[in-house]
């Protein structure tokens, strides 16, 4: 093909591809420590978030991959969220897939949390401005709707308590533990679709729509063992046309 060819085919092109806002898979140790930051709370009740605050046991990487752990004692899960924000103006237009690999094992679950401004009746100040989350075990997979109000006034966001969580959308069966599986979360205004290795498996209608602004990762257990749950090769881009 000529060049010149090859340059308008490319051009014409362009509108059509999509690219990432957001690609983490996990093989440089340096940007994920600038860019990822570990929470938790430890097993006396103490947040903890960062670096030399968060028990380093929580989130490693592991052969390419990332690696969280909670353990029996501590009643939050391990979390780690993502510092950069996404593009809330372009992914509201256009929607947002999120994709990425998991692994957990038969008593352990990993969870993908979205979150965003509250563009509901709820004020900022009295949600704690979830959009979503996505639960995934060997027992099933659970979708959450994400706005939770505060129970009671508080002066500051570490002494706020919520409402408890309440999983609305659920998958007919889980994942294989032990085996990596391939995730992909569809949000589009308020409708959520999501797919498991290919083929869809939930879908949940949310209250509002809601700008999608960062993400977070946790891991949890059944608090008679530690709960592991592998991560990598996360995605978010525009959903395609």
């Amino acid at each position: 093909m000529k060049p010149l060819l090859l340059l308008l085919t490319a051009l014409l092109l362009a509108p059509l591809i999509t690219r990432a806002d957001l690609k983490e898979d996990f093989s440089d140790a340096t940007q994920f420590a600038e860019k990822w930051v570990p929470y938790g709370r430890l097993a006396d009740g103490t947040w903890a978030q960062g670096i030399g605050k968060a028990r380093p046991e929580w989130w490693i990487l592991d052969e390419g991959a990332l690696r969280g752990q909670n353990f029996p004692d501590e009643k939050h899960p391990a979390g780690i969220s993502r510092t950069e924000s996404l593009p809330q103006a372009k992914l509201a237009e256009t929607g947002a897939r999120v994709s990425w690999r998991i692994k957990v094992t038969e008593t352990s679950r990993g969870t993908l949390r979205l979150f965003g401004i509250s563009s509901g009746p709820h004020s900022q100040e009295a949600t704690d401005n979830h959009v979503l989350a996505l639960d995934v075990s060997a027992a099933g997979l659970r979708l959450w709707n994400g706005n939770r109000e505060l129970t009671a006034p508080a002066a500051d966001k570490e002494s706020r308590k919520y409402r408890n969580t309440v999983f609305e959308q659920k998958s007919n069966g889980g994942v294989t533990p032990g085996t990596w599986h391939a995730l992909v979360l569809e949000v589009k205004g308020s409708d959520v679709r999501m797919l498991l290795d290919g083929k869809e498996s939930v879908t949940m209608k949310l209250q509002q729509d809601q700008p999608l602004r960062s993400l977070s990762l946790e891991a949890d257990g059944d608090k008679k063992s530690p709960g592991l749950a592998w991560f990598d090769d996360i995605t978010v881009a525009p959903l395609p046309k």
